[in-house]
């Protein structure tokens, strides 16, 4: 008797257990079988984090050149492209994403939001939260849905919760110091902002971006001369940084005015 009891008490416990467990968490498919082309594409997906896009692209046309069956680096292309490049990359990424799995196909579907559009930030939002619910493990999805929530305070929090997951599995969170400075410049809290932005440059030294994002702190604060030594420093690690590049140019030429007007 009491063995048919337990019996029946561990099938009837068993849709509750079912129900309790999470699916496994999906990832975006970025690798191939290419050993190479996948070391570029993860060092190009670090770039695209820390908003160096120029080293980013680079990466991932090397990458998709070496392995011509990879799908994800051709969203990164498209989404850093115009006109037909861009029309080329959507194309060969809906063409090489059949066959993935649900979270690569969604990737790939944000390609469908026009970039104009008024509500382009509600549909990404909605579609970077599905994915986030079947990937939830997965770093870079959880960066990019953390970085669309609209509402600041749950932006910042799930950042920040990012950030500290990071950090205890050892793994560089730089990318998140970077957006939590911007979103707390944007919020009128500069002693955070510039917290944030010293910690980047701490963790991301021979970067190009921390350095830009620094210069940006000051050039907002009028100071010319830290944001002109910023964006030169930036344009020292990487020449081909262009935002630099177009900053340094304008500020040097507003500098040559000044000193003009002096006179």
């Amino acid at each position: 008797m009491k063995t048919t009891l337990k019996l029946l008490l561990v099938v009837l416990l068993i849709p509750v257990v079912l129900v309790s467990q999470k699916p496994e968490s999906q990832y975006i498919e970025w690798r191939g079988n290419d050993s190479i082309a996948n070391v570029m594409v993860w060092m190009g997906m670090d770039h695209l984090m820390n908003i160096e896009n120029e080293k980013a692209f680079t990466l991932m046309e090397a990458a998709v050149a070496k392995d011509p069956s990879l799908f994800a680096p051709h969203v990164v292309l498209a989404n850093l492209s115009w006109g037909d490049v861009r029309r080329h990359h959507i194309a060969e990424a809906k063409r090489l994403v059949e066959g993935k799995n649900e979270v690569s196909q969604m990737f790939v579907s944000l390609l469908d939001v026009d970039r104009q559009a008024a509500d382009a930030a509600a549909q990404r939002h909605a579609i970077w939260t599905k994915m986030y619910e079947l990937a939830y493990d997965g770093g870079f999805v959880n960066y990019v849905y953390a970085r669309s929530i609209p509402d600041t305070a749950a932006r910042i929090m799930e950042l920040e919760k990012l950030g500290t997951k990071l950090e205890k599995a050892g793994r560089n969170n730089g990318h998140i110091h970077n957006i939590l400075a911007y979103t707390y410049y944007a919020e009128g809290d500069k002693i955070k902002a510039k917290a944030h932005l010293d910690k980047y440059m701490e963790l991301r030294p021979d970067g190009y971006n921390s350095y830009d994002s620094m210069a940006e702190f000051y050039f907002n604060e009028g100071d010319m001369e830290n944001a002109l030594s910023y964006y030169q420093e930036a344009r020292e690690h990487y020449p081909g940084a262009m935002n630099a590049a177009n900053m340094v140019k304008d500020i040097e030429g507003k500098m040559s005015e000044k000193v003009k007007t002096e006179k």
